[in-house]
């Protein structure tokens, strides 16, 4: 009965023990086809990380059933170079799931005059004739050669929130460049990344506006979590910004929004004394914008904390991904409980074994 009982608990030990091999062998060639996919996206295209190409590329690997894959790319809070879809926009197939997109055809703009320019913001989305596409992406001349792929996850659409885009990074330049960080129609803080010339108080500035008296956002609420998400302290510049745009808004709803900024200051930031707004500072800091001086230079607490004056490196809301590479799927956490499972088996036969010899 012994040796039944220490067989049954071997036999147990080894079919265990070849779930753990299976199971680690399948995370080992998951792992090296992920690198393969980093690594090679832009392999075949010569200096894919150094930026001499002029031309961006998207991984569709995850998209199915398409014909064309396009490129749409704005300036950021501007016109866009082409129209939505349209020849212009067209990408090249590389190979396999590789497409490219040829940068110099934005020379061609009629809306947009000299191309891609260094120092300026850019956003781009990649879009299927099937409707999918992927979250706004920040993007610059720095991401020349780089690869851009989707990660799997969604990110709800700023102006629509009953639709989702697909979340796109760069191989290359995810530390400076990813989905774009906003805020979305229904309040919530969408995206990672800042343009490299964005402010907090830009993103905020222009989301007021539009959302203030809206009766689907309790925008007041939205405001005391996204000023210190952003960094954003000085509402004084926040206000002026708003001016500056000259929108076609009443005196009352100015004075609306000024209330609503400082009383979502005063809730975002109760152990410190914000100042009030003052109207006549604020409409000259607004003709300094106007004329082309930067949010960030006319604020007094530009730089000074790790939200949205930090030129891009804000992380939003939304995170973007597994960074560590670990843990993703579950598979560590189930390697853990078999290897468990496996001591349970093989000490439970050790005691039967003990207690049949004191028998």
């Amino acid at each position: 009965m012994l040796k039944k009982i220490i067989s049954v608990a071997l036999a147990a030990v080894m079919i265990i023990s070849m779930a753990v091999i299976a199971v680690s062998a399948a995370d080992v060639s998951n792992s090296e086809a992920g690198a393969e996919v980093s690594n090679s996206a832009g392999a075949d295209t010569n200096d894919s990380a150094t930026g001499s190409d002029n031309v961006i590329y998207f991984n569709t690997a995850s998209w199915k059933n398409f014909q064309t894959v396009f490129c749409h790319i704005w300036v950021r809070g501007g016109s866009s170079f082409f129209a939505w879809q349209s020849k212009k926009e067209a990408c090249t197939k590389v190979k396999d799931d590789l497409y490219s997109y040829d940068l110099s055809m934005l020379n061609n703009s009629t809306d947009v005059e000299g191309g891609l320019k260094s120092g300026e913001d850019y956003c781009v989305i990649f879009s299927a004739n099937t409707g999918v596409q992927t979250f706004d992406t920040t993007f610059g001349p720095e991401c020349k050669g780089d690869t851009a792929k989707v990660t799997g996850k969604m990110i709800e659409n700023a102006v629509d929130s009953e639709k989702k885009a697909y979340e796109a990074v760069w191989a290359t330049n995810s530390s400076k460049f990813g989905p774009h960080l906003a805020i979305s129609s229904i309040g919530n803080i969408i995206g990672s990344k800042l343009c490299p010339k964005e402010s907090g108080a830009e993103v905020i500035g222009d989301w007021l506006p539009t959302y203030f008296n809206s009766p689907n956002v309790d925008a007041k609420a939205t405001l005391v979590k996204a000023l210190p998400k952003f960094g954003v302290k000085d509402i004084q510049t926040v206000y002026a910004y708003i001016l500056s745009k000259e929108g076609d808004y009443t005196d009352d709803d100015y004075a609306d929004m000024k209330k609503m900024l400082e009383d979502a200051a005063a809730k975002a930031y109760p152990s410190e004394k914000v100042e009030k707004i003052d109207d006549s500072k604020a409409k000259e800091d607004a003709k300094k914008i106007e004329s082309g001086e930067s949010v960030d230079s006319i604020s007094d607490d530009a730089g000074s904390t790790d939200g949205g004056s930090s030129g891009g490196s804000t992380d939003g809301g939304y995170s973007g991904g597994n960074s560590s590479g670990s843990g993703s799927d579950g598979q560590e956490d189930t390697i853990f409980f078999v290897l468990a499972g496996v001591m349970l088996v093989a000490a439970g036969a050790m005691f039967v074994a003990r207690k049949k010899r004191e028998e």
